[in-house]
């Protein structure tokens, strides 16, 4: 029997992951980022989340500034919707041009099907000298049924500014 993959929804999990970032202390700077993240054809995007700090300094996204059920502007497209669990702690390597996430925890949901992916230590590559980070990752399932895709596969690019 064939198996049926709402992969679009793995799309979300891996460029929330990225961008989940923590409340700062009243001594950082905020700062900002925007995502896209995109698999199977579907994609998923925002602007605005805050960020405990500005990069390259080690920061936390606030899933609550990128999450719409919290007011944040989380929008994909068609009838996927995407919520961000955790608040994900981002370090920079500048000499590297890289970025770590810590952990991702995404759930997804498309068609009534949720899927919930976690993944840890996902890194992104800097362009150039910009603070734009793309990466292609394969995000493993941490709950779902036979429908949910494993892994998922997903573009992300974030803009830190």
């Amino acid at each position: 029997m064939p198996r049926i993959s709402p992969k679009p929804a793995g799309v979300l999990l891996g460029a929330l992951a990225l961008t989940a970032l923590a409340a700062s202390p009243a001594a950082a700077a905020e700062g900002q980022v925007d995502g896209t993240i995109s698999a199977e054809g579907q994609s998923c995007s925002w602007t605005d989340g805050v960020t405990s700090d500005q990069a390259p300094n080690n920061l936390t996204v606030d899933r609550a500034s990128i999450n719409p059920s919290d007011g944040g502007n989380l929008t994909c497209d068609g009838s996927t919707t995407a919520t961000l669990n955790n608040d994900p702690n981002v370090t920079f390597d500048d000499s590297a041009g890289t970025l770590t996430a810590d952990l991702l925890d995404i759930s997804v949901t498309l068609v009534g099907v949720t899927c919930r992916y976690q993944a840890t230590d996902v890194s992104a590559q800097r362009d150039a000298d910009t603070r734009t980070y793309t990466t292609t990752a394969d995000i493993p399932l941490y709950e779902g049924g036979i429908l949910c895709p494993d892994p998922a596969s997903v573009d992300a690019s974030f803009t830190f500014r």
